[in-house]
């Protein structure tokens, strides 16, 4: 892993204007990334992870209001021409989307649609590099039988060899920057396993820095060397995988690893966090996660925490130093 840094986002927001309300998905988001390096971002579904990562990519209606800074190798992400951003996006920084059969195109060949990945970004190369590079992209990513695969349909692929395709195209001009997006959610857990493992060969081979999008902290805990933990549209909490398994400093992140399951612990129902996380038009005054939390006093129903320093974390909590002591359940993950 390189010490420079490849991705840096500072105070990024997103909002929609709709026909009821303003609505304010993205709240102040900040991070960085070195090449290299995996980070994970984690939280409750809507908490404004994936508008996050599609801001940076340039995926969002051209409605969409963003403002803040996202800077990929010096250059501002935010306001850049479309032209500009797509000319990056494909050949600087990649995507691999959820659900891999909506991703690909079910009347286009794999093969075609490999290809074009490379045409695209590299209209100098002859069809027949370009046929040739395709397949060595599929074989780079174990589908077996590559020139065989080219000619076949995207539903002729079981779900984990579509997820490989989509990680194919992702890859195909080595990008700096891959974000994926809970990459392994429809796949069983042996195919999640594998595709985790390719996505952190490659990575690590190609020098590529990667943004990991899941809400399943064991893959944070085996894979991510730094997380950022999101809730209603900020993040909340930002450490390295060890600090936060052993000492998380935000009631949400105590939340979350404390509904991990116990390996060999006393048999009994999950732990939760009670309530729901709020929408985007019903966050409330202070602390957003105020209405869920225990340890809430009259300061954090009244003023918003900002993102402070707390030992070796980054924590946006007026508590965060006066937290009980807290059991890590680093083995359940």
């Amino acid at each position: 892993m390189s010490d420079a840094v490849l991705l840096e986002v500072r105070d990024l927001k997103v909002a929609f204007d709709t026909p009821e309300a303003h609505v304010d998905a993205v709240r102040g988001v900040t991070f960085s990334l070195r090449k290299g390096e995996i980070i994970s971002v984690v939280g409750e579904s809507g908490s404004g992870k994936s508008v996050t990562m599609r801001a940076l990519m340039g995926l969002l209606p051209q409605s969409t209001l963003i403002s803040g800074s996202a800077k990929l190798l010096g250059t501002e992400l935010v306001g850049i021409a479309p032209k500009e951003l797509q000319r990056l996006r494909g050949s600087r920084m990649a995507m691999i989307f959820q659900d891999p059969l909506t991703a690909l195109n079910p009347v286009l060949t794999v093969g075609d649609q490999v290809m074009e990945a490379i045409r695209i970004h590299n209209s100098a190369m002859s069809d027949t590099d370009i046929r040739r590079r395709a397949m060595d992209l599929l074989a780079e990513v174990a589908i077996p039988f590559p020139e065989k695969r080219m000619e076949q349909y995207p539903h002729e692929f079981s779900g984990g060899m579509r997820q490989r395709v989509v990680i194919a195209i992702a890859i195909a001009n080595k990008p700096d920057l891959i974000i994926a997006d809970e990459p392994t959610t429809a796949l069983d857990v042996t195919v999640q396993a594998q595709i985790l493992e390719l996505l952190e060969q490659l990575c690590h081979r190609n020098n590529t820095g990667l943004v990991l999008i899941t809400h399943d902290l064991g893959v944070v805990a085996g894979m991510a060397e730094a997380v950022s933990v999101m809730y209603a549209g900020s993040v909340v909490e930002q450490a390295s995988v060890d600090d936060l398994f052993d000492n998380p400093a935000h009631p949400y992140t105590r939340g979350l690893l404390g509904s991990l399951p116990e390996i060999n612990g006393e048999i009994g129902r999950l732990t939760d966090i009670g309530g729901a996380p709020p929408t985007p038009q019903t966050i409330p005054n202070g602390c957003a996660f105020h209405p869920r939390c225990s340890f809430a006093i009259e300061k954090c129903r009244a003023l918003s925490p900002l993102l402070t320093k707390v030992g070796n974390s980054a924590v946006a909590c007026h508590l965060a130093n006066g937290l009980p002591a807290y059991r890590s359940p680093r083995k359940a993950a």
